[in-house]
């Protein structure tokens, strides 16, 4: 069992490690749903980088350097 568990948490660590790009519609629904919860937030630009980089990291994606970054990426499809 000790065993087992030890090789679940090692490959989980190896996926979790390997980072990816995430898809442009991944990446444009991540923007668009930040875009609509920073409405409101002083630092705009900021609030949805934060965001858009939160959510792709936690779908195990590569996040991005700036939000310009992420508007180019999308606009590239």
């Amino acid at each position: 069992m000790k065993i087992f568990l030890m090789v679940l948490a090692l490959a989980s660590t190896v996926v979790w490690a390997s980072e990816e790009q995430a898809s442009v519609e991944t990446v444009k629904d991540s923007y668009e749903f930040c875009l609509d919860m920073a409405e409101e937030e002083e630092n705009k630009d900021s609030a949805v980088l934060f965001c858009v980089n939160d959510e792709l990291k936690s779908l195990g994606y590569k996040g991005f350097d700036s939000l310009q970054a992420i508007k180019s990426f999308i606009k590239a499809d």
